[in-house]
C-alpha cells in the first residue's frame, strides 16, 4: 500500500493557512517586527509598522529600512555584520525627538535562520513609559536613602548653630547701653561702656555680629528645609479645586517683592487651561502652594537670566489623568539639559550662582508632593524648548 500524500491544492491551502496565521501572531505584537535583507531592504512588516510609519506594507516592501524609520539609521547599518556574525545585537535605549515628544525605544537584530539566506528580523519597542517608571523609581530610592541622612545631620547642626545664635545675641545685650548691669560692670572695671560702643561702632563690630546672626538665621532655613524634606509634614487637609490653588499662587507670585524686584513678574504672559470637570482634590494647601510657588518662581528666574528675545510665558493646566489629579507648570524658557533633569530634584543640587538660594526647593516639594500627598512630580525639559513639571495627586488625597 502506497503512502498517502497531500493532494496539491490541500497542501496550497495547508501553507496559506500557516502564513495567514503566523502574520495574525506578528500583526497582535506590540512591537514593530521587519524582515529585512542584508542590506536592509524589506521583506516583510507587521501591522504595528504601518501605524508608526504611516506607511502600508505593499508600499514599504524593497524599500530601504533607514530611509523609511531614519531615526534608527545608526543601528540599522548593523543588520549585513549581525547577519555574517550569526549574532543578535541589542540596543536598549535609542532616544528620538525632543522636549515633549521625546520617546525612547529598544531595537533589537536577530539573524534568521530559514531556507532563505542572508535575512534578518528587527524589532522595536517603545520603552518611553518604563524608562520613566525606572527613573521615578531610581530617584524615590535615592530620596528615602537622602532623607535619612538629611534628618540626621540636621538635627547633628542644630545643636552648635543654636549656641552660636544664643551668643551673638547675648554680645549685643552685654554692651547694650540701655541694661544697668552693663554700665555697673563696666564701672568697676574703670571702663567707659559709650567709649566701648563707640570704638565697636567704629571698627564694624557690630555689623559682624548683625552678620553672624543673619547667616545663622538663614543656615536654621536651611535645616528647617531639610527637616521638613526628610519627614511627613502632620498639617492639616482639606478639599480646594486645583484651578483656585493654581490662582491664588499666581497672585502671590505677582506680589513676591523679591521676584517682582528681580525679574518683574507681571511682564510674563499666563495661560491657565483648567478643566471644568476636576472636582476638589483633598491636600495639605499651604503645602502645595509652597511648591507650586517654588516651581513658578524657578521658571521665571530662568527665563529672566536667559535673556530670551521671545516673550515669556507661563502656561497652567489642570486635567484628570489616570484616575489622579494633574497639574502641569509649562514656560517657555532655556529648558535644561538631560543631566540636570535627573538631578533637579536632589537636595543642594542647584543651577544657580553660588550663595543664591539653597537647592533645597525642589527637593522639599519632591518631598511634599511624594511622601506628603502619595503622588508624584516629573519634569520634561530639553534645551531651547522649555521645561514642563507634572505634579500627579490622588483624588482622595493625603487619606
Amino acid at each position: 500500500m502506497g503512502r498517502y500524500t497531500v493532494p496539491h491544492s490541500d497542501a496550497a491551502k495547508q501553507i496559506h493557512k500557516h502564513k495567514k496565521s503566523l502574520l495574525n501572531i506578528l500583526d497582535t505584537l506590540p512591537s514593530i517586527i521587519v524582515r529585512v535583507d542584508r542590506d536592509g531592504r524589506i521583506n516583510l512588516v507587521n501591522k504595528r509598522f504601518e501605524q508608526f510609519s504611516g506607511i502600508a506594507a505593499a508600499e514599504a516592501k524593497g524599500k530601504l529600512l533607514e530611509t523609511l524609520m531614519p531615526q534608527f539609521a545608526g543601528e540599522l547599518q548593523q543588520v549585513a555584520a549581525v547577519i555574517d556574525r550569526q549574532s543578535p545585537l541589542t540596543n536598549a535605549r535609542i532616544q528620538s525627538g525632543r522636549g515633549a515628544d521625546l520617546r525612547c525605544y529598544s531595537l533589537q537584530i536577530y539573524p534568521l535562520d530559514s531556507d532563505v539566506p542572508g535575512m534578518a528580523v528587527i524589532r522595536i519597542d517603545d520603552i518611553t513609559e518604563h524608562v520613566r517608571i525606572e527613573e521615578i523609581m531610581a530617584q524615590t530610592e535615592k530620596m528615602i536613602m537622602i532623607s535619612g541622612l538629611a534628618a540626621g545631620m540636621a538635627h547633628e547642626i542644630n545643636n552648635p548653630l543654636g549656641a552660636i545664635l544664643q551668643h551673638a545675641q547675648n554680645i549685643e545685650r552685654r554692651v547694650s547701653a540701655d541694661i544697668p548691669a552693663n554700665r555697673k560692670a563696666a564701672a568697676e572695671v574703670g571702663v567707659d561702656l559709650d567709649l566701648i560702643r563707640a570704638y565697636m561702632q567704629k571698627r564694624g563690630i557690630f555689623d559682624f555680629i548683625s552678620h553672624i546672626r543673619s547667616a545663622g538665621i538663614r543656615a536654621s532655613d536651611i535645616i528647617s528645609n531639610m527637616l521638613h524634606f526628610s519627614r511627613r509634614s502632620d498639617s492639616g487637609a482639606e478639599y480646594i479645586k486645583l484651578s483656585e490653588l493654581l490662582d491664588r499662587v499666581v497672585e502671590l507670585a505677582g506680589t513676591d517683592y523679591d521676584m517682582k524686584k528681580k525679574y518683574d513678574f507681571p511682564r510674563i504672559t499666563l495661560q491657565r487651561l483648567y478643566a471644568a470637570d476636576l472636582p476638589p482634590v483633598q491636600m495639605s494647601v499651604t503645602e502645595m502652594e509652597q511648591v507650586v510657588l517654588n516651581i513658578i518662581k524657578n521658571a521665571a528666574e530662568a527665563m529672566a537670566d536667559a535673556g530670551m528675545k521671545r516673550h515669556p510665558r507661563i502656561t497652567l493646566r489642570t486635567e484628570l489623568s489616570e484616575g489622579m489629579a494633574r497639574i502641569d507648570i509649562e514656560d517657555n524658557g532655556p529648558g535644561m539639559e538631560e543631566a540636570t533633569r535627573l538631578r533637579i530634584f536632589e537636595p543642594f543640587f542647584s543651577t544657580k550662582e553660588v550663595g543664591i538660594g539653597t537647592g533645597l526647593g525642589l527637593s522639599v516639594a519632591y518631598a511634599i508632593v511624594t511622601k506628603g500627598h502619595h503622588g508624584l512630580i516629573d519634569v520634561q525639559s530639553c534645551p531651547g524648548t522649555g521645561s514642563c513639571f507634572t505634579i500627579k495627586l490622588p483624588l482622595q488625597g493625603r487619606a
